[in-house]
């Protein structure tokens, strides 16, 4: 079921285009207003295809085989999870607090003084109204929408995948630009860095602490590309 879900996120639906350059009036200095960017609660360990050989052959047996094959397949993949979350939390991996920090100091480098703005998102879009921003200064709404460790399949690698799509807003709402990065196996301006390709699970799982440098780097890129984008 993992597998198909990410199917359908990544493969089925296609983003606005990223625009590349964004025009707007800098009298009032380069200042940018930041609402708390979305990030999902889980990072996410999903294959495209079963992860198990159970999984894979089970069709083979019929409609029984390939129920009981798909039951087997889901079991490993939430043990999977479960554990790959556990390491992260020992480790004080936040993805929230990580990406407004990086977004943060992505744009810093571009120039801007950023304002960061408390809000309450709805879960996995863009707001649907904005707070009182600082007067001339654009807001930027960024929201996560895939974060983790992708396998296209059993002989393909674990490898990071960022999907994060933003929109710049402009006084009155207005939206100035809109668009997205993502950073997978399957599509995106950049592919993985092969540095943190893992072969199989069980390299991922003894590894968290260069699985988290991957997924930093993962999630510095996309915060990059779009800091970029806004000049």
């Amino acid at each position: 079921m993992a597998g198909v879900m990410v199917c359908a996120t990544l493969v089925g639906c296609t983003p606005p285009p990223l625009a590349a350059t964004v025009v707007y009036d800098h009298t009032g200095g380069k200042v940018i207003d930041l609402p708390t960017p979305y990030a999902p609660d889980q990072v996410a360990l999903e294959s495209m295809t079963p992860i198990t050989t159970a999984g894979t052959v089970g069709v083979l047996f019929g409609p029984l085989g390939g129920a009981l094959g798909a039951a087997y397949d889901q079991s490993v993949q939430q043990k999977r999870q479960a554990a790959f979350d556990t390491q992260l939390a020992q480790r004080g991996f936040v993805t929230a607090a990580l990406l407004q920090q990086q977004i943060t100091r992505q744009l810093q480098a571009e120039g801007y003084t950023v304002v960061p703005e408390s809000v309450t998102r709805p879960k996995g879009n863009f707001l649907d109204s904005y707070p009182a921003a600082t007067p001339a200064a654009p807001q930027l709404d960024v929201v996560l929408e895939m974060f983790g460790y992708l396998t296209a399949g059993m002989s393909s690698p674990y490898q990071p995948m960022v999907e994060m799509k933003y929109r710049l807003v402009g006084q009155g709402g207005k939206t100035l630009a809109q668009g997205a990065f993502q950073y997978s196996c399957l599509r995106g301006e950049q592919k993985p860095d092969p540095s943190y390709d893992y072969q199989t699970y069980s390299a991922l799982a003894a590894d968290p602490s260069l699985a988290m440098k991957g997924l930093t780097d993962g999630l510095n890129r996309a915060a990059g590309a779009v800091a970029k984008r806004l000049n």
